[in-house]
């Protein structure tokens, strides 16, 4: 029997409001397919039998889903430590303390590309930034644990200790990932990944941080120390219209989709999935693959014109 998994991402829209360069999903408009209120309860059953240990419910944009609330309350009522990925620009602060008042220890993260409008904006679009900070404030000022998501970018790389500063200003906590080009990302590509270099002056400023006794709390993903991908390992995306991969980055590739909760039980999917596949075709032999760079993010494996992730890649 596989390890439960920890981290369950689920994608219970594709609307949103924003039309974000970087996307993944592309989304924008509402999908057609989308689970309802009764299957989205079913899989949250679902992932209460496999004993996840954490559910974080992503978009699109969760706040443009009606029944946003009773999704999280029944989340709540089942027992699941819950999370919440958002743009906060919808929230207001009566909609905060409704959320507030169903699940006070809902864990929050929100998207901010930039310390700054000029930074954020070139990814988010114009008017983003002050919505998005203001609801920031509005999710700290009712107690809720916030942690801003960075993406790391050809943009905005060189601002990631003004993200640790505000950070520590907010009293929030810092999340630092990298572009990978799916969705629309994959049409701003050009423009948005970043290179070798840069992905390495983040690590080494996250890691003077770290030695300096940084007090802002960090969660960092892997593709950026180039530590082992936890993709269909601890890990896996539950996207809009059922299909489980394993990770979100995965939705346009059909040969790598786990199963779908609509037509099976996730507990199935997840024990009978072989991560193994996943690993790219010129790591399975390298000697450095379980020493050295674990075959980086498997993902970007896939996109990368050299087949491998040509930013942590020991051999290249």
């Amino acid at each position: 029997m596989r390890k439960r998994p920890k981290n369950i991402e689920y994608e219970i829209t594709t609307a949103c409001n924003y039309t974000c360069a970087h996307c993944y999903c592309n989304a924008g408009k509402k999908s057609r397919i989308e689970l309802s209120t009764d299957e989205i309860k079913s899989v949250i059953d679902q992932l209460v039998e496999v004993e996840a240990e954490i559910l974080d419910i992503v978009g699109g944009e969760p706040m443009l889903r009606m029944d946003l609330l009773e999704i999280l309350s029944y989340g709540k009522s089942k027992g699941l430590q819950m999370m919440m990925n958002t743009n906060a620009s919808l929230a207001t602060k009566e909609y905060v303390a409704k959320i507030k008042e169903i699940i006070p220890e809902l864990l929050i993260g929100v998207s901010l590309d930039g310390p700054v409008a000029e930074v954020h904006e070139a990814v988010r679009g114009r008017g983003t930034f002050e919505k998005t900070y203001r609801g920031i404030l509005n999710f700290l000022e009712a107690g809720f644990d916030v942690t801003l998501l960075f993406v790391v970018n050809r943009i905005n790389y060189s601002y990631i200790e003004d993200m640790l500063s505000l950070a520590k200003e907010l009293g929030a906590s810092l999340y630092v990932d990298r572009f990978i080009p799916v969705g629309r990302g994959w049409l701003n590509k050009d423009k948005l990944l970043p290179s070798k270099e840069m992905v390495e002056f983040v690590a080494e400023k996250l890691r003077a941080y770290w030695k300096n006794g940084g007090s802002v709390p960090l969660y960092v993903e892997e593709n950026i120390f180039g530590e082992e991908c936890t993709a269909g390992k601890t890990h896996a995306s539950i996207l809009v219209d059922g299909n489980v991969v394993p990770c979100g980055h995965f939705r346009y590739n059909p040969e790598f989709y786990m199963g779908n909760v609509r037509s099976e039980r996730f507990k199935a999917i997840w024990e009978r999935f072989d991560r193994e596949i996943l690993i790219p075709r010129s790591c399975r032999t390298c000697s450095l693959r379980n020493v050295s760079c674990y075959s980086g993010c498997l993902a970007q494996a896939y996109f990368d014109e050299k087949k491998v992730d040509s930013v942590v890649c020991k051999v290249l």
